[in-house]
């Protein structure tokens, strides 16, 4: 894509629209492709680069971070067994399953430009520029995209190559898988690198130095779970000068309660929870207070890769659209978290995530004669990511964009993890201000039913797991918190996974009907509290049947079905580096 073309969709978008909080650090050269680095010499040029990565190179990771995440979570419920979803929600998923190659590919282009910034822009502007700060804060948005980038590869593959040059992946293209400890050690070294020298504020869209704390905070509590679980090696024992896994358990919570505690007090003034959850997830309110890391997309351009897509996969009825694409009038969230919906009574929230029948949304379908729109149908589809016409954006959605900049760290994280950090090792707290910002994103949820809502004097490891479910759904995350609970609970994520829990309360939120069919309409089915008296179980094969859950290790293992806790490398990459079905090394840091 030359730098011109999208010049003149930066002018058209500032002619039309002035409210999206985008801005000038747009106008750059979206290609995924390494420019000569003697091109780059001035600030303006190092900036224009790392906008880059804001952009085109999370393009796949949009596209599928949320079907590879939210179906294995069995958030998502599709009526053909064979669709993307399915495989995923299903544990049936094979290296050649649609989505996770697009996923993998996603996440290592954004290494790959990050570290082109890193390891040739950045010293290139060096030789010509007396700025250090400058350059430094280029280099830390480069490292906070890499760090992030192989948070998301750890906990979906578990053990991945760890790419510091793409140039020298060119000259040895098989290079074997690292462990899975030096991995997070590695996004925490990028991260650690953006906390210092990111700025305290930004032109709107762009990282700051709280974000990067907010990131840090999401992998240190991942390390945190992985050493309550005595997962650590010697090797990183002793490397770190850490005598134990459970000192190194409570070394990372106090990081990540330190790190979250910093934004929750100095950077209020640049965040904060938005008012009206519905309000996160509108393309008037993109890069709004809330957002501390969005994916920038270019809207009105058409061009692949610049774009938001999700929309149109998730989007039930072209007449909600008006006539702009939609197909998602399959896909529908699953049974056990409409389910937990409905037990916990959050209005805002649910109304923010999923369509629920005779639920009426003023901002959408404004095309129409009703000027709203009445959801009749009794399965709900997905209402996050659905921002509807032209006519309800402002002259925004097109056909394969949305125009929505998706949040991938919101404040709403921040809270939920500042709790989690506080509770460290422990099942429960009642610390006075871990519970209070605990209640803070739970009475939000409650904003259009506010009578309803209850304040905690403590919240347990299931309170957080079930909170962060339904405030995170379709954003990619719950695959993840389900992987970090198996690392210290392992009894406890193999029967949440295989269905056992309701075995014990057959009542719990923690219930998960894998693939129940359901019809849900609060109503006219009122005296069976919304639903079907007795919802239709899936014909899905028990993934106790399909997956070895009882293994404890998490490296990956070749073949569909030998280990769940780390998806399958896509066919095309393992056919290319047969090593990656090797057993990991140690990184040399």
């Amino acid at each position: 894509m030359k730098k011109k073309k999208i010049l003149n969709k930066i002018a058209i978008l500032f002619g039309v629209v002035l409210f999206t909080g985008c801005s000038d650090f747009l106008d750059n050269e979206s290609d995924t492709q390494k420019q000569g680095a003697e091109s780059i010499t001035t600030i303006v040029d190092l900036r224009n680069t790392t906008a880059n990565l804001y952009t085109a190179p999370w393009f796949g990771f949009n596209q599928s971070s949320y079907e590879v995440c939210d179906g294995r979570g069995n958030n998502l419920l599709a009526d053909a067994t064979s669709s993307t979803y399915a495989n995923f929600a299903g544990f049936s998923e094979s290296s050649s399953t649609a989505g996770l190659s697009n996923f993998w590919s996603s996440l290592y282009n954004i290494s790959a430009q990050s570290s082109y910034v890193i390891n040739d822009y950045a010293p290139n502007v060096r030789l010509h520029v007396n700025d250090e700060a400058k350059i430094n804060a280029c280099e830390a948005e480069a490292r906070f995209m890499r760090g992030t980038a192989y948070w998301y590869l750890a906990m979906v593959w578990h053990d991945v190559p760890i790419i510091e040059s793409p140039n020298s992946l060119v000259l040895s293209p098989k290079v074997n898988p690292n462990r899975f400890e030096d991995v997070i050690q590695f996004a925490i070294n990028d991260l650690e690198y953006a906390v210092k020298w990111l700025p305290l504020s930004d032109t709107k869209g762009r990282v700051t130095k709280y974000s990067a704390e907010g990131m840090l905070a999401r992998v240190s509590l991942t390390a945190a779970n992985y050493a309550m679980g005595n997962h650590f090696s010697q090797d990183y024992l002793t490397r770190n000068a850490i005598a134990s896994n459970t000192i190194l358990a409570q070394f990372y919570f106090d990081k990540a309660k330190a790190l979250t505690e910093n934004i929750l007090t100095e950077g209020l003034s640049n965040y904060a929870l938005l008012a009206d959850y519905e309000d996160l997830f509108k393309v008037q309110n993109n890069n709004n207070k809330e957002s501390l890391f969005s994916i920038q997309v270019i809207p009105l351009s058409s061009v692949y890769g610049l774009g938001n897509t999700r929309q149109q996969s998730l989007a039930g009825s072209t007449t909600l659209t008006n006539g702009l694409n939609a197909y998602g009038g399959s896909i529908f969230c699953g049974y056990d978290i409409l389910h937990l919906y409905v037990l916990d009574g959050a209005k805002s929230r649910m109304r923010g995530n999923i369509f629920v029948a005779t639920e009426t949304y003023n901002y959408l379908a404004t095309h129409t004669a009703a000027k709203s729109w009445t959801v009749t149908n009794e399965k709900c589809n997905i209402k996050k990511f659905v921002v509807g016409s032209k006519e309800d954006t402002a002259g925004y959605a097109i056909n394969n964009n949305s125009g929505l900049m998706t949040p991938v760290m919101r404040m709403a994280e921040v809270y939920l993890m500042y709790t989690e950090a506080a509770m460290g090792i422990n099942d429960v707290t009642s610390d006075a201000i871990a519970v209070d910002r605990f209640n803070k994103v739970r009475q939000r949820a409650f904003s259009l039913n506010i009578a309803d809502y209850v304040a905690k004097t403590s919240v347990t490891r299931n309170d957080l797991f079930k909170e962060r479910r339904m405030e995170f759904f379709m954003e990619g995350l719950f695959w993840q918190d389900i992987v970090r609970r198996s690392f210290y609970d392992m009894d406890w994520a193999k029967k949440y996974l295989n269905n056992k829990l309701k075995e014990q309360d057959a009542l719990t939120e923690l219930t998960n009907y894998v693939w129940y069919h359901y019809t849900y309409n609060p109503v006219r089915l009122a005296s069976t509290g919304g639903f079907t008296n007795s919802p239709r179980a899936s014909t899905v094969v028990a993934r106790e049947a399909v997956h070895n859950l009882g293994s404890a290790t998490y490296v990956h293992a070749v073949g569909a079905n030998c280990n769940i806790w780390a998806l399958p490398y896509p066919q095309v990459d393992a056919s290319k580096n047969p090593l990656l079905n090797q057993e990991p090394v140690k990184f040399n840091f």
